[in-house]
């Protein structure tokens, strides 16, 4: 055993008594009083009292049947939710610290496919301020873990999120050392075969862990060997020590849990296969295509920690990602887990991930046990944390409502019954909201008040006898619980009049006589289709590999004369996807790479070609401003702003010397020739065409503002993380917004400043706003703007402002709200039904009609027989042709 490890089961209590969470805790009792207690031990106290003294939970239950004795403090917490704390089973924090840059990527040791010799702890920084994002989430234990580039990629550590050093943070036990991080699949084929080294294929990654777990079984043999020969009084030397093969020997003696990085369903057998051959305790992370082999992981009793995305793609591996996957494995008795795999996703968001499987099927108590007690279970630290109940750490989260309900934000988090954070404390709440990396932070808007969902409705019933619309159908009538025209206010039991492609009628249903032979649908509640006024689908295909990404031509950092419309590409499965969601409408730009991009243009998400799907083309000339123009062409100009701002200057100027050469008078031989670059920048001059500049920091923004201003420009913004510190700016230029997705990562240094009131601030300064999905590089490949647009709604934004910002405002700023964006007769019939409020986590998306056509139903879903979901592909092709 390493003699560090050693020292900490000795005296734990040495390193962490100056954090105050050890035998320190304050003795004075406390109760919370008045709450819905949900104890993740199947008991629910509502109301209900929580005791905790001397950071342990003294006594649960109902709130006049637990004793409050005399000088306690007693917390009023009626009208509140609490709940144990969270339990994140993958996570990188404090190893990929925040920001996101090369000098805190310490999570893969990528000098060898074999690592068993590293361990987390010593990566470990305890001043990341993703500990406290993941505290502002409710998070109070994790597992962190290396990274997946490695076959073997070292030894994991089980914290607690609170003290100054990751001694104080390792939750100490003899019994139980942490974890074995392993992984299979894509990534270390991708780290390793692409340099021509082992392995490069799944069979090497699978021999080399075998060969491993053998040298540790020869190395346990002869370490046997000598203890036992030393026991019968003989002199003999001992073995030389391996503390790489040490670390796998903790593994075989089930102290360390295989905690086994895999995807694809046959990577989930060879886990499970090792696991067979070697005997030891495995927790199966990711598990996408779990759902494919259920009946084979149920046997082996084999726990699945899921990472739960938006969407589909940004590797090969989860192209066949399904939401309902947790509610199938838990419907066939396998122990489901919810991790955050953050920086994957982040921790804050820890409870809405699980909301994810909730929207699939996933029983709330269930959900609530994936981030709490199955986590410590599967790390066997539930005799301590994991759920509320007498005898247990004090780790617990208060919660302004439901759990995996959008409308609930964490007020308190506490570990060891101290609290580790408040949202009522100003420099605490911008852990939870961003901002926090803000030196001054009077820029910082204040918080709002709490958002409370609407009263529940039901969906219509409708009349009796009437047919329900198809996918032929040109006429017909939709009933809502609650219409939200967008144009005015929602409408309780309205309906919707559809006929030829156009809405006749949108008000309340008692104003409309529906004939006899209309179809007609219901739904809870209707909306207009989404608009995402920037995404870079289809031209970024869920794959992720050259052959699907068209976004960016990297052939020279002027592209002004490439065109969205030559590479949109209808077929791909995530604009589908999106269609699937809600969104209707999406502005397809070029990516970030270059600094000037090319021609932007706005499409249906339906349709057979790009002719037919166009909306309006050109939309925009795409402008990069920031780091990512810099990085993309080695060696040569820009690899600075200065460089950036000039390129784009001198492309701007010479734009306008090639016009001045055009003159309407001139002989033909005197005309120069055609240059489409030149003429796609002269257009933007003569304010044809906008320029959309994308930038994120705030001195990217003004010099946007700049160049617009010089050049006299019709000009938008787009993503904008700094747009609230530079806000009166942007008014006073009189330039739209289109906000970043409102969940971005707090990552790299251009979006380390991230606020989740970003929308709301420049909204409030009146300045035009919509929501788009952005950029994505990696997993998920996409956002989905109606959860974007929910999180803005409840940090600041509003519901009214929110929906709008996906919908009539998206359409106003791309110039298309004389036919898009509303609910209003003449408009164009692009109209999504739901079967709950659409800002609900879960809330399904039920039905999408686009140009007046039913072209989505979710009742039409086919669902995969569990013999055939081994062959399931996406997209999935049918067989035949009519």
């Amino acid at each position: 055993m390493p003699i560090i490890l050693r020292c900490l089961l000795i005296a734990p209590c040495l390193f962490i008594a100056t954090s105050g969470f050890c035998s320190a805790a304050e003795p004075k009792p406390i109760a919370y009083r008045g709450a819905q207690i949900l104890t993740a031990a199947g008991k629910v106290f509502d109301p209900g009292t929580l005791r905790v003294e001397g950071g342990k939970i003294v006594a649960v239950g109902m709130m006049d049947d637990v004793t409050i004795p005399d000088g306690a403090e007693v917390h009023d917490a009626a009208g509140k939710v609490i709940i144990p704390g969270l339990v994140d089973t993958h996570s990188h924090l404090g190893v990929y610290s925040r920001p996101a840059i090369s000098s805190n990527s310490d999570g893969n040791e990528m000098t060898g496919p074999v690592q068993s010799v590293v361990r987390a702890l010593d990566s470990l920084n305890p001043f990341d301020p993703g500990i406290r994002m993941a505290n502002a989430g409710g998070v109070t234990t994790a597992n962190i873990m290396p990274g997946s580039g490695n076959v073997i990629g070292g030894q994991t550590i089980y914290v607690k999120l609170r003290g100054h050093t990751p001694e104080q943070m390792w939750i100490a036990s003899p019994d139980v050392l942490g974890g074995l991080k392993m992984a299979n699949g894509e990534n270390p084929k991708r780290s390793y075969g692409s340099k021509g080294k082992a392995p490069g294929t799944r069979m090497k990654i699978a021999a080399l862990q075998r060969a491993e777990f053998l040298k540790a079984m020869d190395y346990r043999r002869e370490w046997d060997g000598y203890r036992k020969k030393l026991a019968a009084g003989e002199e003999v030397s001992p073995p030389d020590v391996d503390l790489g093969l040490e670390a796998l020997v903790e593994v075989l003696q089930k102290k360390r849990t295989v905690h086994f990085h895999s995807h694809r369903a046959d990577d989930l057998l060879t886990t499970m296969r090792l696991k067979d051959e070697f005997d030891f305790d495995l927790v199966i992370q990711h598990g996408t295509e779990s759902y494919k082999i259920i009946d084979e992981i149920a046997r082996q009793g084999v726990p699945v920690s899921m990472t739960i995305l938006d969407s589909p793609g940004g590797k090969a591996e989860v192209v066949q990602f399904l939401e309902e996957c947790g509610a199938e494995l838990a419907a066939a008795g396998v122990k489901v887990l919810v991790n955050t795999d953050d920086p994957v996703t982040e921790s804050r968001f820890m409870l809405r991930t699980a909301a994810i499987a909730v929207r699939g099927g996933l029983p709330e108590d269930i959900a609530l046990k994936a981030v709490t007690l199955h986590g410590a279970e599967v790390m066997h630290l539930d005799d301590r944390l994991g759920s509320l109940e007498a005898g247990k750490d004090a780790d617990f989260v208060v919660l302004s409502g439901p759990p995996f309900s959008i409308y609930a934000r964490v007020l308190e988090t506490y570990i060891d019954g101290k609290r580790v954070f408040d949202l009522a404390d100003e420099s605490e709440r911008l852990f939870q909201t961003g901002g926090f990396a803000v030196r001054d932070k009077s820029q910082i808007p204040p918080a709002k008040p709490l958002i409370a969902p609407l009263q529940v409705v039901e969906a219509p019933t409708p009349p009796a006898g009437a047919a329900q619309p198809d996918l032929q159908s040109t006429e017909f009538v939709i009933l809502a619980g609650r219409l939200h025209t967008v144009a005015g206010e929602s409408i309780d039991d309205g309906a919707v009049h559809v006929r030829d492609g156009k809405i006749v009628f949108a008000g309340p249903r008692a104003e409309l006589e529906i004939a006899a032979d209309i179809p007609v649908v219901a739904a809870t509640e209707v909306s207009p289709g989404l608009i995402d006024a920037h995404s870079v689908v289809p031209l970024e295909g869920e794959y992720n590999i050259r052959a699907d990404q068209d976004s960016n031509e990297e052939s020279d950092p002027n592209q002004a004369d490439v065109r969205v419309l030559d590479g949109f590409n209808p077929s791909e499965p995530l604009l589908q996807f999106l269609l699937q969601q809600g969104i209707t409408t999406v502005h397809a730009c070029p990516g970030r790479a270059n600094v000037i991009a090319g021609l932007s243009g706005v499409f249906h998400t339906h349709g057979r070609t790009p002719e037919s799907m166009t909306i309006r083309f050109p939309q925009a000339m795409l402008f990069n401003l920031g780091e990512w123009p810099k990085e993309t062409y080695d060696g040569r100009k820009p690899r600075t702003r200065m460089g950036t701002a000039s390129l784009i200057r001198e492309a701007l100027t010479g734009a306008s010397n090639f016009s001045r050469k055009k003159k309407p008078d001139q002989d033909a031989d005197e005309v120069p020739n055609r240059d489409l670059k030149q003429e796609a920048l002269t257009s933007v001059l003569e304010k044809k065409v906008p320029a959309l500049f994308c930038a994120q920091r705030g001195d990217d923004i003004l010099t946007a503002l700049r160049l617009t201003k010089e050049f006299k420009l019709e000009a938008m913004i787009a993503l904008a993380a700094d747009g609230y510190l530079v806000a009166d700016q942007i008014k006073t230029a009189n330039v739209p917004v289109i906000v970043h997705p409102t969940m971005q990562r707090v990552g790299g240094m251009e979006t380390y400043r991230s606020f989740l009131g970003n929308a709301a601030a420049l909204a409030d300064h009146k300045i035009p706003i919509a929501i788009g999905s952005g950029v994505e590089t990696y997993v998920p490949k996409t956002r989905v703007i109606r959860h974007e647009a929910a999180m803005a709604m409840v940090y600041g934004l509003g519901r009214a402002r929110a929906l709008a910002a996906v919908t009539l405002d998206a359409a106003k700023i791309l110039n298309i709200d004389d036919r898009y964006g509303s609910l209003e007769p003449g408009k164009v019939a692009d109209i999504v039904l739901y079967d709950g409020d659409p800002f609900e986590h879960k809330t399904q998306v039920t039905h999408v009609i686009v140009d007046g056509r039913l072209v989505y139903r979710r009742a039409d879903q086919p669902r995969i027989p569990l013999a055939q979901r081994q062959f399931y592909f996406s997209p999935n092709i049918p067989c035949c042709l009519d």
